[in-house]
């Protein structure tokens, strides 16, 4: 039942019709990395690489897993089909867990492919001497912002709204903020994991990212605190959809 289950949900994130405009962000990654030379004069491959990577991959990370992962109650909920998803005759914390694991593996897929086609923009070629260490970082982050934007879901109505300005607005300007408020942003732990060299101009490019810290914190460190945090979070999220009730929005269109 649990394979069942993993499968339809796989299946169901999987639809073209759902990443097709994921696919269209990762052309939109190889196209800016093709592009930067004309922007920043003198952009080294890496310089190209980290740079677009910085501004927009990780960017498409937190976005879907934001909507991947708020779907798995959320959309349930709103579209009254949750008393059908709780019919069935397995554990709610299974069920939670097994649906939240098939998004992780659609958000890193769709992360690892927009680093991989920016790496073709920037490189001409798959691989890279950053690649690795990126995909490494949107593995964590899928599990990270997933676990985030899980517990997020079950706790409020809307919770798009919030799993948004977090991703966007939270994580842009935490970690430009002084001192160590950048400890408290994932994208800087991801920041950490990668690991990307820094030079002037991409000092002056996370700024506007959300990572003028970058490579403040080690990746062992980063390891760490991000398996930490989704454990925490997902054990969490479970108990909670264990022990409270879900029902159909009744002002849902």
């Amino acid at each position: 039942m649990v394979g069942a289950i993993f499968s339809q949900a796989l299946r169901e994130y999987f639809r073209f019709r759902r990443i097709f405009p994921w696919l269209l962000l990762g052309g939109l990654c190889y196209g800016l990395a093709l592009f930067w030379p004309h922007l920043i004069k003198g952009a080294t491959h890496q310089e190209q690489y980290s740079s677009v990577s910085s501004i927009l991959a990780f960017r498409i990370l937190a976005l879907s897993s934001a909507i991947f992962t708020t779907a798995i109650v959320s959309q349930e909920v709103e579209g009254r089909t949750i008393v059908y998803l709780l019919t069935r005759p397995v554990p709610r914390w299974i069920l939670l867990v097994t649906r939240f694991a098939a998004s992780v593996i659609v958000v890193s897929f769709l992360g690892s492919l927009a680093m991989v086609l920016t790496s073709v923009g920037a490189f001409g070629k798959v691989g890279n001497p950053l690649l690795l260490n990126d995909v490494k970082a949107v593995v964590f982050g899928a599990l990270a912002y997933g676990g985030l934007f899980l517990l997020v879901s079950l706790l409020v109505n809307r919770a798009m709204i919030y799993c948004l300005l977090f991703a966007f607005g939270w994580e842009t300007s935490i970690p430009n903020l002084p001192g160590d408020l950048y400890h408290l942003s994932i994208y800087s732990y991801l920041q950490g994991i990668a690991q990307h060299p820094v030079t002037e101009t991409s000092r002056a490019l996370n700024a506007v990212a959300g990572g003028s810290n970058a490579n403040s914190i080690s990746a062992l460190s980063a390891y760490l605190c991000l398996a930490v945090f989704t454990v925490a979070t997902v054990l969490l999220s479970a108990w909670w959809f264990t022990h409270f009730e879900y029902v159909p929005r009744e002002d849902a269109e």
